[in-house]
């Protein structure tokens, strides 16, 4: 439990618990608050402590054996891991490609762009027709489940029969007076 305690303090406490090595941002600065009501493995402190820089607008940004803190405006610039779908803590920044199917991707960009916070980035790549994403893995695992809902195939396909036993414009004429009947006023063509 940390009761207003100076975030550098918090980076080094996590650097000696986790061996990890982190070089800060001079602009890193913070009093923050952990509470736990049991203690934590390496991993969990992990966890925890992405969550509290994500808090205070801070990402940690790996670089070799070094992992810089840096303020979230800066932190998609830097070399932060491709997500392609290997366990890495929700609050972990990633850049993720995501191939759009059926739709124009430039279409969801207007969509999907208030899910992402301003220190994301999202742009529609139409050459390829993909969205490149720059967020959090959970808030990346989100846009792709509402990317899933919204690109599928378009209901109006086109599907051609091939008649063995009658003409087409005997059937066309067939299906048109069934529809009149009906009260529909489309027309087969």
């Amino acid at each position: 439990n940390l009761k207003n305690t100076d975030i550098r303090n918090f980076i080094a406490s996590v650097s000696k618990k986790t061996g990890k090595n982190f070089v800060i941002d001079p602009r890193v600065k913070a009093k923050i608050n952990v509470i736990s009501s049991k203690s934590i493995d390496e991993k969990e402190l992990y966890r925890v402590f992405l969550s509290v820089l994500q808090i205070h607008g801070y990402s940690a940004v790996s670089s070799g054996n070094v992992i810089k803190i840096v303020p979230d405006v800066n932190a998609k610039q830097g070399p932060i891991p491709m997500y392609l779908k290997r366990r890495l803590p929700s609050d972990q920044l990633v850049t993720k490609v995501i191939k759009i199917k059926n739709v124009p991707a430039a279409q969801l960009v207007p969509i999907l762009r208030p899910l992402i916070p301003q220190q994301g980035h999202m742009a529609a790549y139409t050459a390829t027709n993909t969205l490149i994403l720059t967020d959090r893995v959970g808030n990346i695992e989100r846009i792709e489940k509402i990317i899933n809902k919204v690109d599928i195939p378009d209901n109006q396909e086109i599907e051609v029969i091939t008649l063995n036993y009658a003409s087409a414009s005997e059937v066309v004429r067939i299906i048109n007076a069934l529809n009149q009947k009906k009260g529909d006023s489309g027309n087969v063509a």
